[in-house]
């Protein structure tokens, strides 16, 4: 029998725990650490972390968060979830946890006032997908993450004098989005308070232009690679030797610890706007290596009219499916806005 609760800080120690319990992938594995599991918690005004038991065993949590956003032209309460985890131990018994947890999460935000419960799956979570999806889900859209490698080389640019600012002039080029939040400079305002907001790049030349903003999580969560593919094993005996002198990307290994930067609210315009881009990432590539992350992670809508991406080498992407299930009729339209805070 599995019953559903809120989590508080006293289950730190179980909640981690069931998060290193449950890799994410299948060949190529990923566990996440945390040094708080509460952290995203504080980047939103309310949210909630629920606990699947059995008995006195923790065997699965997921958490939903309440924010503003603009939904059909709109300011309008929605209820993000995310971080959905359960035992590897307890697979067969969570097979009903999870209905458990997805309709506690449905029930909690109704409760709490949203219009809709929404969040993002990763595209090949098709165990995951199909409780949503036979929870009521939708989807809405989809967008994806183009993850380049940190390079050895000199970093030339530096962020913009006044990020919110540029957040001011981004969130007039959004137009009111379908989960854009009402007051984009106040998320920005409140990453740079809590240290995840590196900057705003932006390069321009001419009537072309090229914008993204950098946030740095690593001192709070890192991805620790579990296994990848013989064949990655092999290149990375001959790559990383070089990667200490050359301008080539390093290949994780298991045991490995993974730092990440992730880079948002790409804005590209003019001809050339793509290969500013391009300038960026390489620029950004470099001022990763100096400071021992490992990885940039691009996120763009699929669709997105904002972006255009330059071609570039050694890339790998990973496609997410945003899912959504309504309280009422208004469904949202993509382009969506993704949101730092969600992900």
């Amino acid at each position: 029998m599995v019953r559903v609760r809120e989590a508080t800080a006293a289950d730190e120690g179980e909640l981690r725990r069931l998060e290193e319990s449950s890799p994410q992938g299948t060949v190529s594995r990923l566990s996440q650490e945390r040094t708080t599991f509460f952290y995203r918690t504080q980047l939103f005004p309310t949210a909630r972390v629920l606990l699947a038991e059995e008995g006195s065993q923790a065997v699965g949590f997921l958490a939903y968060a309440l924010k503003e956003v603009f939904l059909g032209g709109e300011v309008t309460r929605v209820a993000y979830f995310y971080d959905l985890r359960s035992d590897s131990q307890y697979r067969r018994t969570m097979r009903r946890g999870l209905w458990d947890l997805w309709k506690a999460a449905e029930e909690g935000a109704q409760r709490d006032g949203a219009e809709l419960l929404y969040g993002h799956v990763k595209g090949d979570n098709v165990r995951a997908m199909r409780v949503f999806l036979k929870g009521g889900a939708q989807s809405a859209g989809e967008f994806h993450i183009v993850t380049l490698p940190s390079r050895p080389g000199r970093a030339q640019l530096f962020p913009l004098s006044d990020p919110l600012a540029a957040a001011e002039e981004f969130e007039k080029a959004l137009g009111n989005r379908d989960f854009q939040p009402p007051r984009l400079p106040e998320i920005y305002a409140h990453g740079q308070a809590l240290g995840y907001l590196r900057g705003v790049f932006r390069l321009e030349r001419g009537q072309s232009f090229a914008q993204v903003s950098l946030w740095d999580s690593s001192r709070v969560h890192q991805e620790r690679v579990l296994s990848i593919p013989w064949e990655y094993r092999i290149l990375g005996r001959v790559v990383n030797p070089l990667a200490r002198f050359l301008p080539v990307p390093r290949i994780p290994v298991p045991g490995q610890a993974l730092r990440f930067w992730h880079l948002f609210d790409v804005w590209v315009g003019g001809a050339a706007g793509p290969r500013l881009l391009g300038r960026i990432l390489t620029d950004l590539s470099h001022q990763a290596r100096a400071e021992g992350v490992d990885l940039l992670a691009l996120f763009h809508g699929v669709g997105d009219p904002l972006v255009r991406l330059p071609r570039v080498l050694l890339k790998e992407t990973l496609a997410y499916r945003t899912l959504y299930l309504p309280f009422g009729s208004t469904k949202p339209q993509p382009p969506l806005y993704l949101d730092i805070r969600d992900l």
